[in-house]
């Protein structure tokens, strides 16, 4: 597989976009990049659909942000940073 660096930097990088979310604990929706396919070639297109989550983040020598679903999740998928278009701040919401 070749190594491609503008791919690689969005995957291991903490996108600053998210921090003050993860930070505040307020939910976010987000609007994905139109067309946008994973790096596999087996996701599903986006479309411009927009999605509603929690910023987690993960623990180890190379954190990322997480999509969760629920406050209290305990695990989620990793945020891919080149599929965003667009965050906007939901609010803090108690459960």
């Amino acid at each position: 597989m070749e190594y491609n660096k503008e791919v690689t930097d969005y995957v291991v990088n903490l996108d600053d976009r998210f921090t003050k979310y993860y930070i505040s604990g307020e939910r976010v929706e987000v609007e994905y990049v139109e067309g946008f396919e994973d790096i596999t070639g087996y996701g599903s297109r986006t479309n411009g659909k927009k999605g509603r989550f929690y910023v987690g983040k993960s623990t180890g020598l190379k954190p990322v942000y997480l999509i969760l679903l629920r406050k209290d999740s305990i695990s989620g998928a990793a945020i891919l940073s080149c599929a965003i278009n667009s965050i906007r701040g939901l609010g803090i919401h108690l459960i």
